[in-house]
């Protein structure tokens, strides 16, 4: 699979420090900006076979205004006509704690929650979920989970060629 990372945590970027790369120019330079400013000076290269990523840019306290501009659908548009087939997946700040979340989701075809698992709790997962139209949620992501002496089995047996 080709696929387009959006960096559209716009307060507290991370996307780029993952792949050790500049955060600008990146989502909030051209969403913030008027200039005729062209995909192809936000997508940056991994090194990781088929993955780009667009940085957020310069942290905003106004994020939910850039993200709820008219540039958004044009840049969707872009890069769907210049990285044909590409997933994109727009990584947000969670959704509870800003309203950045769900002026994406209006945007997007699809959300998965990601939660931690023994950290979040069911009644803000719960309260997340409902923010959200029933048919966007596509699923969701469980980190940190200890699966337990049954993984431990598993990682045994399959290391050892014999899984």
């Amino acid at each position: 699979e080709n696929v387009l990372l959006i960096d559209a945590d716009l307060r507290a970027p991370s996307v780029h420090r993952f792949f050790k790369g500049d955060n600008s120019p990146g989502l909030t330079d051209y969403l913030g900006s008027n200039a005729k400013m062209g995909l192809k000076s936000l997508v940056r290269e991994t090194h990781l076979s088929g993955l780009r990523i667009i940085p957020a840019g310069k942290p905003s306290r106004f994020a939910s205004e850039l993200l709820a501009k008219e540039r958004m659908g044009p840049l969707f548009k872009e890069i769907q006509t210049e990285l044909p087939g590409h997933v994109i997946i727009i990584d947000s700040p969670p959704v509870l704690a800003t309203p950045d979340p769900l002026v994406l989701g209006r945007q997007v075809d699809g959300v998965i929650m990601v939660i931690r698992a023994g950290k979040t709790p069911k009644d803000y997962l719960a309260k997340a979920l409902s923010s959200f139209n029933s048919n966007k949620i596509l699923g969701v992501v469980l980190n940190g989970a200890d699966l337990g002496l049954g993984s431990k089995y598993y990682y045994y047996y399959s290391s050892n060629g014999r899984g």
